[in-house]
């Protein structure tokens, strides 16, 4: 029977704790790298969801929010008041209102009224939001106004569009 020393026990078990050193770092490596992939791909699809957002329905702008994808980037460059009537057109429940309406539901969400902007400035800073089609605009039923146009949000129902304008007619 070999006697060992406890010196040549103790320098066995640094050295193969030093190789198993050197096997969990190099572990830790290649799991960081992988993450870095992985999170670089989740940049890419957040990025892809902000450009697609005028596309998707409301179901579907509650599934991305939901995944805490800022969607805020999305309406990046708005103006202050197009910001607040797209919020808007994102709470209401029915997800049409007619122009008159929807400048309306502005004014009212404005803690100073006398701060709202006229209609006819509403229109002009909302059309941001009809030009990346976040929001469809549908004549109403007085072509010569645009209170009665129906504002919907983009992807919802086309049949609640069209139920809703031939109501209103």
């Amino acid at each position: 029977m070999e006697h060992t020393n406890i010196v040549d026990v103790l320098l066995q078990n640094i050295t193969d704790d030093q190789e198993l050193l050197k096997g969990i770092e190099q572990k830790i490596d290649d799991a960081k790298e992988e993450k870095k992939d992985v999170q670089e791909r989740i940049k890419g699809y957040h990025k892809d969801a902000s450009a697609m957002m005028k596309y998707a329905s409301a179901e579907q702008i509650a599934k991305i929010e939901a995944l805490d994808i800022n969607v805020s980037e999305s309406k990046q460059g708005l103006n202050s008041v197009a910001t607040t009537t797209f919020d808007i057109m994102m709470n209401t429940k029915k997800k049409l209102m007619t122009n008159g309406e929807l400048y309306q539901a502005y004014v009212d969400s404005l803690d100073d009224k006398e701060k709202a902007v006229k209609y006819t400035e509403f229109n002009i800073k909302c059309r941001p939001l009809f030009n990346n089609q976040r929001l469809i605009r549908t004549k109403g039923s007085d072509p010569k106004s645009s209170r009665t146009d129906v504002i919907t949000l983009n992807g919802s129902s086309k049949a609640a569009i069209k139920k809703e304008t031939t109501k209103k007619k």
